[in-house]
């Protein structure tokens, strides 16, 4: 494997949550701007603000499927272009791990922390991108997301883990319960002032 002289930023880079979130953020940029042109090139009916929150909420979505599937791959392609050298790593594909012990409440650290906090959003980009939607139809959504992600990190040499799922789960519930709330909160204010 090539060292390069600036060890410090191939650490930052390829080694620390914000260097994978900066080489995921390329990618799930232009992937959510082509895929919302394409959807919405003929449509004129649907407001600008949906529009922007559905493009936020797909870069969102691509984004964690970079982090959470395609991570070593994008480590492999950014450090080709970046130091025009191979990494030294390869992708290993369906290694079959499994984990059902569940050990986060005693194992709490950055990943746990991590893990809870990457699916807070989707309670709320999810809803601000589509028309009227129930706690139910949010939640049910998100956890179909979180299932399907998690189903095919084995696939992808990553490892299924049940305590992935939970905290997942729990940032998703947390956020929609908390949008549906202050959505609920404005709604009241707003019969009220009528």
């Amino acid at each position: 494997m090539y060292f390069p002289k600036d060890m410090t930023f191939q650490y930052f880079f390829f080694d620390t949550y914000i260097g994978y979130f900066l080489q995921a953020l390329p990618i799930a940029l232009l992937g959510s701007i082509i895929y919302t042109s394409i959807k919405f090139r003929n449509d004129k009916t649907t407001p600008t603000s949906k529009k922007i929150f559905f493009c936020i909420f797909i870069c969102y979505i691509i984004g964690l499927i970079c982090l959470v599937v395609g991570l070593d791959l994008m480590n492999i392609i950014w450090y080709k272009l970046i130091y025009h050298r191979d990494s030294g790593h390869s992708l290993s594909l369906f290694n079959g791990d499994f984990n059902f012990t569940l050990n986060f409440i005693n194992n709490i650290d950055g990943e746990t922390i991590g893990n809870f906090l990457m699916f807070l959003p989707f309670g709320i980009l999810y809803p601000l991108s589509q028309k009227e939607l129930t706690w139910k139809n949010i939640f049910f959504k998100g956890i179909m997301f979180v299932l399907i992600i998690e189903i095919l990190q084995p696939c992808f040499g990553r490892a299924f883990d049940i305590n992935d799922i939970i905290l997942n789960s729990l940032g998703i519930l947390v956020s929609t319960s908390l949008f549906m709330g202050i959505k609920k909160l404005q709604f009241k204010n707003l019969s009220n002032k009528i």
